[in-house]
């Protein structure tokens, strides 16, 4: 019998999760089902459960690649001078909601994760690294900055910074208009000095 290639294995994980995100945004996160991910793959169910068990290991698998391609994004722009963290903000949502075709999904996640420890543990794993990449970004900031103590302040920074992304995400999902100009505009009206200045 002939060995699968990883490339092959990665090629049939990114079909099935590309099926998944589909139904996910089609019939969201709660009635979708195994079989309409088969479905919408166009693969055998033993294809499907010879990678995931779940569509909770699914909705996982999706987390992680989003997460990775922006975790990217956070080296790629801290390459040279560091944008503060609106502007990185900006930068990483806008290319966060190109992957996620509806954006609806992760507020259904979070949903289940308020009821379900599976999923609860789930998410608390994506926004593990997640925390973990804003970190690394605000110290480094921090430091280009000046802060006495760029650790310090970065874990001072942080939970704004989520709150600012749940936000901009719940908002979008929800809001029958959502202006992301204004909301940009918003935070940096609200935020103070801090996010200029460090040290302050």
């Amino acid at each position: 019998m002939p060995k699968v290639s990883d490339q092959h294995r990665a090629s049939r994980r990114d079909q099935i999760t590309a099926a998944a995100l589909a139904c996910f945004a089609e019939k969201g996160f709660q009635r979708t089902s195994m079989a309409d991910i088969i479905a919408a793959s166009g693969l055998s169910a033993g294809a499907i459960y010879l990678h995931f068990e779940s569509k909770q290991q699914i909705a996982l698998a999706v987390g992680r690649q989003v997460l990775g391609r922006r975790l990217g994004d956070l080296d790629e722009l801290s390459g040279g001078e560091l944008p503060d963290p609106i502007s990185m903000l900006r930068v990483i949502l806008a290319r966060m909601v190109d992957d996620m075709v509806d954006s609806r999904m992760l507020l259904q996640l979070w949903g289940e994760a308020t009821s379900d420890p599976e999923m609860s543990a789930l998410v608390g794993e994506i926004f593990g690294l997640l925390r973990d990449g804003f970190t690394r970004y605000l110290t480094a900031w921090a430091t280009q900055r000046g802060a006495d103590d760029p650790a310090e302040w970065a874990d001072r920074a942080l939970p704004a910074v989520l709150a600012l992304a749940q936000g901009f995400m719940v908002q979008r999902a929800l809001l029958p208009v959502f202006d992301v100009d204004a909301y940009f505009d918003g935070v940096r009206l609200v935020a103070g000095p801090g996010f200029d200045t460090p040290g302050v």
